[in-house]
């Protein structure tokens, strides 16, 4: 039996220049240099912090145009906001949809986005969009402990530190780089804590950023929470 042979001038297959071009394709999204980053944050008492927002914003070169993503949710459940701090590009829609039982009246008095969600509306309300950097908080008229954050940033950089205090910010590519971070109890008044660094073609970096306050505790629901909706 012969092997079938193909002239090397001969026309490729459709299927092998499908696949050719999806390959290049996938290349030129990726940054040719990228390097990560991965932070650490410590309390006063030496204790390492959750929900602390950690970005990354390059100083000698443009920041990367938005891309379109699905919108965050920060959901009114079990009598709380969830989550409680939430980080976000400039741009950004985020959905707060109510998982209760009871009725919620959502509220924003911050100067970067003032909005308000009243109760008792029978439809889902629209996403929130972001459309200024800053920090946000969002209330509950009518339960006093609910509170939540969001942080809006022009970078697409960005992370929060989860319960060993840790956040990773992956494909930065090389440059000089303003590394920030900022905890909810510094509210408006603290600017973040600020690191300027270098970031490699390669590898990961690791820095620590050390707090001169002991976070709060966050305040607890003063009722039973209700069974959620299904």
């Amino acid at each position: 039996m012969k092997a079938t042979m193909f002239n090397k001038n001969s026309p490729r297959p459709l299927h092998q220049l499908v696949v050719l071009f999806c390959v290049l394709a996938s290349m030129q999204s990726l940054p040719v240099w990228a390097g990560s980053v991965s932070a650490t944050a410590y309390s006063k008492a030496g204790e390492v912090m959750s929900d602390v927002v950690v970005f990354a914003t390059p100083i000698d070169r443009p920041v990367p145009a938005s891309v379109k993503t699905d919108a965050p949710v920060i959901a009114q459940q079990q009598m709380q906001f969830s989550p409680y701090v939430t980080v976000v590009r400039v741009g950004t829609e985020v959905k707060f949809p109510n998982y209760d039982k009871v009725e919620h009246h959502v509220k924003s008095f911050s100067p970067a986005r003032e909005f308000e969600i009243k109760p008792y509306q029978k439809v889902t309300p629209p996403p929130v969009l972001f459309d200024k950097t800053g920090i946000i908080v969002v209330y509950c008229l009518l339960h006093e402990w609910m509170r939540a954050y969001v942080m809006v940033v022009d970078t697409p950089y960005f992370g929060k530190s989860d319960t060993a205090g840790l956040v990773d910010l992956n494909n930065l590519p090389e440059g000089k780089y303003e590394i920030r971070a900022w905890h909810p109890d510094m509210g408006y008044i603290k600017p973040p804590l600020l690191q300027t660094l270098e970031i490699k073609a390669t590898g990961m970096q690791q820095v620590k950023f050390n707090f001169d306050f002991n976070p709060k505790k966050r305040k607890a629901a003063k009722v039973e929470p209700a069974s959620d909706v299904n």
